[in-house]
């Protein structure tokens, strides 16, 4: 194993913000593999880039789904370190989350939104609107939150480099360091003005080149994922989407919105199963669920368009799904909580 737990824990709990040449050329280590990520699990788009759609149907490795992050190291490591059982894997040991991606017997799905801290950090963004309203745009507030974020970011661009083919991370309506309104994105603020704060904090602690290749790895993001039970994507899908369509998301603002920022009740009547549909095609559709987050759940999960969609982020617990193939998910016993010492 290149980069054991150890390593792992440290950079996730560094007391700094990583310095300017690691997270340039991690960033840019990433981004090269997933630009050039034409393989049978993801299709080129008609426009000649890495596609929308991961499609392992073809893969019987069982599934771990990660639901929004929000710039929680604790939650990422406590995944990595998180014991699966023989059962799960399939074979005569119990592995953690990490030796189980290296030794190729998991696949790993995050559903997005990697920055921007949430529900317990609300008085920390009050504090940085105060630094911000100052003119201090990398003050101490500031400095802890994107300490939290980047390196979550780090970890998790690490994993894809180790493991490019069982690691994957969808993008969410968070990925858009850019702050922009276009193609699909939209600039965000919910406590504060986060997105903007991001980007300038970004812009002038690190420089434009940090931004720049940060935003390579947002657009080199796929969009949605299947397998032979479960459809994944950020959010609830706003239309039935054709494969196709889903394939050249990238071109089309209106599917990248789709997945990534639905309302709750704002999606179409039945475009769930009509997506697991087109992506599953010839498989037998009644025992895959779709998978997904964005909109925040009081409990474990809520159920969505006549039960198929299956909401599950939580940003106040450390759940995680474990989807075994060949076998339907349910979410009463298969979302797990990784934050044991709790």
């Amino acid at each position: 194993m290149d980069k054991d737990l150890k390593y792992f824990k440290e950079l996730l709990f560094k007391s700094q913000l990583p310095d300017h040449d690691f997270l340039f050329n991690l960033a840019e280590k990433c981004s090269v593999i997933m630009e050039t990520e034409f393989t049978d699990y993801r299709p080129a788009s008609d426009s000649g880039i890495p596609g929308g759609v991961l499609d392992y149907r073809n893969s019987s490795l069982p599934l771990v789904v990660v639901p929004d992050i929000h710039a929680r190291p604790k939650f990422v490591y406590n995944i990595l370190k998180y014991p699966l059982t023989e059962d799960f894997l399939g074979t005569d040991k119990s592995y953690t989350v990490l030796e189980a991606l290296d030794k190729k017997l998991i696949n790993l799905v995050c559903v997005g939104d990697a920055l921007h801290s949430e529900h317990s950090s609300i008085i920390r963004w009050f504090a940085i609107s105060t630094e911000f309203k100052f003119g201090i745009t990398t003050g101490t507030a500031m400095t802890e939150e994107m300490k939290d974020g980047l390196n979550t970011i780090c970890s998790l661009m690490e994993l894809k480099c180790l493991y490019p083919e069982n690691f994957q991370f969808l993008k969410g309506n968070h990925e858009n360091i850019m702050n922009k309104s276009s193609e699909g994105d939209y600039g965000f603020r919910k406590y504060a003005d986060e997105g903007k704060m991001v980007r300038t904090f970004i812009t002038d602690y690190y420089g434009d080149d940090v931004l720049y290749i940060l935003s390579c790895v947002e657009y080199d993001m796929p969009l949605i994922f299947v397998n032979q039970n479960c459809v994944i994507s950020h959010a609830e899908p706003k239309k039935g989407f054709t494969k196709n369509q889903l394939i050249n998301a990238r071109t089309d603002g209106t599917v990248v919105e789709g997945l990534t920022w639905t309302d709750n009740d704002a999606a179409e009547d039945g475009s769930v199963e009509l997506v697991i549909k087109n992506l599953a095609e010839m498989n037998d559709i009644e025992n895959y669920v779709y998978l997904g987050g964005h909109r925040p759940v009081s409990g474990l999960y809520k159920l969505r368009q006549n039960g198929k969609y299956i909401q599950f982020h939580n940003p106040g617990e450390q759940h995680v799904a474990l989807v075994k193939n060949g076998q339907k998910f349910d979410p009463d016993f298969d979302l797990v909580d990784v934050d044991t010492e709790c």
